[in-house]
């Protein structure tokens, strides 16, 4: 089977400046030295007659987030989560509800959620093909996810693969409201104009100089601002399907097993099941250089499940699976976040209802 490495790997050997960084001595390698190598050094990349065109800081933000998010992958212990082709499409319909950041739990720091190019996604003003999505909980509380993906056109230069993330927070605020409604109103919130923003644009308290500084600064930010305006689609679906994961694996985590990636080499596979300690660490940093990794799959069991009951008779249309918060505790005093599956309405076989996990099998509940 023919496979591309994840996404994190890829990253790591088209970026020069990661190289640079892991050249630096121990003590000076903290995360804020690598996100100011990321912004300096992309904006080199592009020459000094472009760097102050708006590409180059798009490029040059993007990369100095990328940054810092990769870094926290590796040093986090590179997390992968790879949801199954039926689970996946599941959650392509299904309704988050009302369920908010706060729902969400964060089995590891930070980890990567694999998306697949399948699904035929594109960002950043159509730059990128979607792959997969980063996610972690920053030191300040907020939730942050970061898009990834493929440059639909060969980059000319490096530095233009700036254009293959994107970026954007749940803030603190932000925590609590349901997560669709928290991720289209930051994104509106970046995409605003200062200049129609009246608290910002009375400009009238600086001098002539300063004023003209501000101005050039916002300008040099507008394509940014289109870009999250034109994302906004993307990064739903994307919250989509993350939080479906997030939420599904907290549920039924029964249903996550560790495994090795589609198409990992043999070779590899039969030293690393032969080893353990040092020696094992060591194959399988190889096998990560080489572009292959452990997992985390999800959605095996829900996928026999769905098989082994066959198809359902057709029908005039497919009720939306959907996260409902169910009472459960002492005299229905309590609420916790159950998902119903998808239900087909009028001629279907199977009436809504919760899954539950029973013996490795996903089953239903009564």
């Amino acid at each position: 089977m023919l496979h591309a490495p994840y996404f994190p790997y890829r990253a790591i050997k088209n970026r020069p400046y990661f190289d640079a960084f892991m050249a630096l001595p121990k003590e000076d390698r903290g995360w804020d030295a690598l996100v100011q190598m990321a912004l300096f050094r992309t904006l080199d990349s592009f020459g000094r007659e472009h760097k102050k065109e708006q590409r180059p800081t798009t490029c040059a933000m993007n990369e100095a987030w990328l940054s810092d998010t990769v870094a926290r992958f590796f040093d986090g212990g590179q997390v992968v989560f790879h949801i199954e082709p039926r689970l996946k499409e599941a959650f392509q319909a299904s309704d988050l509800g009302d369920a908010t950041a706060e729902d969400l739990k964060f089995p590891f720091d930070v980890f990567y959620v694999h998306l697949g190019a399948d699904l035929g996604m594109t960002f950043n003003a159509g730059a990128a093909r979607l792959e997969g999505v980063f996610i972690n909980r920053s030191q300040e509380g907020q939730v942050v996810m970061t898009l990834a993906g493929e440059l639909v056109d060969e980059p000319s230069h490096w530095g233009e693969r700036g254009l293959e993330s994107f970026t954007f927070h749940f803030a603190k605020e932000d925590l609590d409201k349901p997560l669709l409604l928290a991720a289209r109103a930051h994104l509106e919130k970046k995409s605003q104009d200062p200049n129609d923003i009246p608290e910002l644009a009375d400009l009238t308290g600086f001098a002539e100089a300063e004023r003209n500084d501000i101005l050039e600064t916002w300008k040099s930010h507008d394509e940014e601002r289109r870009m999250h305006a034109a994302n906004v689609d993307v990064v739903l679906e994307c919250v989509r399907i993350a939080a479906n994961a997030l939420l599904y694996v907290s549920q039924y985590p029964e249903d996550m097993a560790s495994d090795y990636q589609d198409g990992f080499p043999a070779g590899f596979r039969e030293k690393i099941e032969r080893s353990d300690g040092k020696t094992r660490e060591r194959t399988l940093s190889k096998a990560r250089s080489a572009g292959y990794t452990l997992i985390k799959r999800v959605g095996q069991v829900f996928e026999r499940a769905e098989s082994a009951e066959g198809g359902e008779t057709p029908s005039p249309h497919l009720r939306r699976a959907h996260w409902r918060r169910q009472a459960h505790g002492p005299r229905g005093s309590l609420r916790k976040l159950i998902w119903i599956r998808a239900v087909r309405v009028l001629g279907g076989t199977h009436r809504e209802r919760p899954y539950l996990i029973v013996d490795g099998a996903v089953s239903t509940a009564a």
